[in-house]
């Protein structure tokens, strides 16, 4: 009993277990449950399912998951008879119809992973033809919706842009004439108006702004975790997407590209900021936020530059003769004295005690939560 049970009992991203009873175990197991809860009020729970209703529960997945697309206006039928290219096509039609909203990618995402757990369990006498053509559409659409481009480096997020546009985007014969070399869009080089004209021409505009969003989430997330004073533009993103959630149509559409490729703009900006300010890294421009106030004089931003950089040198120097100083008091403590020391002493004369505790606190914590191994 307690075999079947373990093997049966489900978990996050496990609907079920598949059990081979080659002695006819099961039925001795119901015998023994029917006698034990003879005399009880529970009645008895039968931990296991015929196969056959397992059976009945994929077919019914695969025509509930069909229905679906019918009613988001997508035929499953005439991707599984196309052929080559046809079938590449027909997969991110179906995808852009998934990406309209948020809600949708969620229910067909749901739908197909359910599908694909139960299949598992099957065996190849359990499948027919059809049922194995519908399930191979449907897990192609999911795939497709999960492409992830690999970026390791962020660092010029128009060139990422640059290849989602073109993956999505088909020029015109008038522009190819026009260009020089292999028809592609290059971001730093081209008008933004055309840029606008060319997305407006697009077939799979949704699955643009999908690839679009995801890319710059994850820029936010390294950026946001490299330096926590870049939230406004986080917000200016959730902004963004909630008005195009909001609506759909085409003028919210346009209006959603025009506006993520000026924050891309804005973001791949940010990523110079701290050789325009003067710094070496981006660590020194981080502490340089996290020590900021408004209404500081010229002498004033200089002199706390230098702090920014001299602060961040000697926490490093003092993190490198420690042993896991996040986790032993007395190392936390002298963290904390350092920091404290010089920016009591080292900051411009404007910063009162007001200013200068925050700023004791949100230092540390920045270099807890990035210097975790040292």
């Amino acid at each position: 009993m307690q075999t079947i049970a373990r093997a049966n009992r489900v978990a996050e991203g496990k609907n079920n277990g598949l059990i081979i009873d080659y002695i006819g175990i099961v039925k001795a197991l119901r015998q023994a449950l029917a006698d034990y809860t003879a005399n009880s009020h529970c009645g008895g729970n039968d931990p296991t399912i015929d196969k056959k209703e397992l059976i009945a529960r994929v077919r019914e997945r695969l025509a509930s998951t069909r229905d679906f697309l019918h009613n988001k206006g997508f035929n499953l039928d005439n991707l599984i008879d196309a052929q080559d290219f046809g079938k590449l096509f027909l997969l991110k039609d179906a995808a852009d119809i998934l990406c309209t909203t948020a809600e949708t990618l969620k229910t067909y995402c749901t739908c197909a992973t359910t599908l694909l757990k139960l299949w598992k369990h099957l065996d190849r006498e359990d499948i027919t033809g059809d049922m194995k053509q519908s399930k191979d559409a449907i897990e192609a659409i999911y795939k497709e919706l999960l492409k992830k481009r690999e970026h390791n480096d962020l660092t010029h997020l128009n060139v990422v842009i640059h290849d989602i546009i073109n993956d999505h985007i088909e020029i015109s014969e008038q522009d190819m004439s026009l260009s020089e070399g292999p028809s592609r869009f290059d971001i730093s080089r081209i008008d933004f108006d055309r840029l606008k004209n060319e997305f407006a021409r697009c077939r799979h505009k949704h699955l643009v702004l999908h690839d679009l969003q995801d890319i710059i989430k994850e820029c936010l997330g390294k950026m946001l975790a490299d330096n926590p004073g870049r939230i406004n533009f986080y917000e200016q993103y959730r902004q963004i997407i909630a008005a195009y959630n909001e609506e759909q149509d085409r003028a919210t559409i346009e209006k959603t590209f025009e506006e993520l490729m000026q924050l891309s703009n804005a973001l791949d900006d940010e990523t110079k900021r701290y050789l325009r300010e003067g710094f070496t890294n981006d660590e020194e421009l981080s502490m340089y936020d996290l020590l900021w106030k408004d209404n500081l004089s010229k002498d004033d931003i200089n002199k706390l530059k230098k702090v920014s950089i001299d602060l961040l040198a000697r926490i490093k120097e003092q993190l490198a003769g420690m042993n896991r100083p996040f986790e032993n008091p007395t190392s936390r403590a002298l963290l904390k004295i350092t920091i404290r020391d010089i920016l009591w002493h080292d900051l411009p004369d404007s910063y009162s005690e007001d200013n200068i505790a925050p700023c004791i606190d949100a230092v540390y914590d920045y270099i807890r939560s990035h210097y975790q191994v040292a």
